[in-house]
């Protein structure tokens, strides 16, 4: 078991944002081993990507909220998986938007006090890594901190 210690060093935090895919466990597990070697935070961030199903304001209305719920759901899981092996402390975040606009505004933040961006590296589907790809490609002139790339197979 390991030793409960809620005070950190840092108002700083480490983000990753969360999906359901492999390379995600593998990049979470990282998240929370540097989060609590450093003594930082961490910020769970679920996207809600938009559709355009813009036919009938009720039925959309609805749509949302389920979607709200399951990130509610997904993310409660994965806190309460963090809270029982580790000690620091975790917020969640969940924004509406295009996944990689939306990754964009919470780093530019300044109230997030954010140090790290964590990814997770897909490595049979390289399809799955556009998010690394744009912000290690044309739009790392946007980023003011470092990137740690997890590879989804440890």
């Amino acid at each position: 078991m390991r030793k409960k210690n809620t005070t950190t060093l840092s108002d700083e935090n480490l983000l990753i944002c969360v999906d359901d895919s492999r390379e995600f466990s593998a990049a979470m597990n990282y998240a929370c081993i540097c989060a609590q070697k450093n003594k930082s935070g961490l910020i769970l961030l679920y996207v809600i990507e938009e559709e355009n199903f813009r036919h009938w304001k009720g039925v959309e209305s609805i749509m949302r909220e389920e979607q709200k719920d399951q990130a509610k759901e997904i993310l409660n899981k994965h806190l309460a998986y963090i809270k029982k092996s580790y000690s620091f402390n975790v917020k969640t975040l969940i924004k509406r938007g295009e996944k990689l606009d939306t990754i964009l505004k919470i780093l530019n933040n300044k109230r997030n006090k954010i140090r790290n961006l964590i990814l997770g590296l897909a490595i049979d589907k390289p399809e799955n890594n556009k998010i690394i790809s744009s912000l290690t490609g044309n739009l790392r002139k946007r980023l003011s901190l470092p990137i740690t790339i997890v590879p989804g197979n440890l």
